[in-house]
């Protein structure tokens, strides 16, 4: 049985998932399961992976479990096509496992593309985190953190590079339109008296927001939130999971209070944002009419 397997779920990212699998060891074994994708996504990355394909665009927990299903490693590590292993991460996340048998999931040190660190996982959502995050201003808690060293337990990982015992597993639940899976996934593994971690070793670059970037704007479309950019993350699709997942986790009472919050940060959060890149805009056509 292989020692690890790399299951990258994959809708319309082609050239992403080309560098994802090529960042990959040749000991691990790599599964492209691919989404239903109309853009040469299989055919590219067949020589670098076995593909699993789903006939028609299911979601990311539907082809994430027909990829897992696939696989035959000890250990799985699911990986979003936008990511990028580094040297050695692979091998670190498998000593992990390897050291504590109680290790049931765990996540990558995730950094941005100019080698900043990026939120890797952390406590069980409440409320204000929520809004924090759909504000877009979840990023500023990264300024109060501190180091924890090597080891570093938490409640849930980023499933951008989250890897898990096969006994661990079981299926994404595809209630969700796009988000929420990890922290769904790895409460559920707490809850069962497995530890959840995040490996400082295991460092994968992930360009965050460019799969939502290229599934929303086409192909070639800037990652990030500068100007002319998508956002890197869709509000439409972020609140709605933070509601499912809290509703399944603190009762229907705190849904009602919580709903009208959340739908209002995000409308709040698109409107500026749009009112920002038009502002940006007019500015250019100014200067270049002068």
């Amino acid at each position: 049985m292989a020692e690890i397997s790399v299951v990258i779920p994959t809708f319309n990212t082609a050239e992403m998932t080309l560098r994802c699998c090529r960042s990959v060891p040749d000991a691990a074994e790599v599964i492209v399961a691919d989404d239903g994708s109309t853009d040469g996504t299989a055919e590219l990355v067949a020589p670098f992976a076995r593909v699993v394909r789903l006939d028609v665009n299911r979601g990311f927990a539907a082809a994430a479990n027909a990829g897992v299903a696939a696989a035959i490693g000890r250990i799985i590590l699911l990986l979003n096509s936008d990511a990028v292993a580094q040297p050695g991460a692979l091998d670190a996340m498998v000593a992990a496992f390897d050291a504590d048998p109680k290790l049931g999931v765990a996540g990558a040190r995730l950094l941005n593309e100019d080698g900043s660190p990026q939120w890797s996982g952390g406590a069980t959502p409440t409320l204000a985190w929520m809004i924090g995050v759909v504000s877009g201003a979840g990023h500023l808690a990264r300024s109060f953190r501190r180091s924890r060293g090597e080891r570093r337990d938490v409640d849930w990982v980023s499933g951008a590079a989250m890897a898990f015992r096969r006994e661990v597993w079981h299926p994404l639940n595809d209630r969700y339109l796009f988000y929420c899976q990890d922290i769904d996934f790895c409460l559920a593994a707490r809850d069962a008296g497995w530890k959840v971690r995040i490996v400082e070793d295991a460092r994968v670059v992930h360009a965050l927001g460019a799969t939502i970037a290229v599934t929303q704007w086409g192909a070639g479309a800037p990652a990030g939130e500068g100007a002319g950019a998508p956002l890197s993350y869709d509000p439409a699709r972020l609140w709605p999971d933070l509601l499912t997942w809290g509703r399944a986790r603190y009762g229907r009472a705190w849904t009602m209070f919580a709903r009208p919050i959340l739908t209002a940060v995000a409308a709040l959060r698109i409107l500026f944002r749009w009112r920002d890149a038009a502002v940006r805009r007019g500015f250019r056509a100014i200067r270049r009419s002068e």
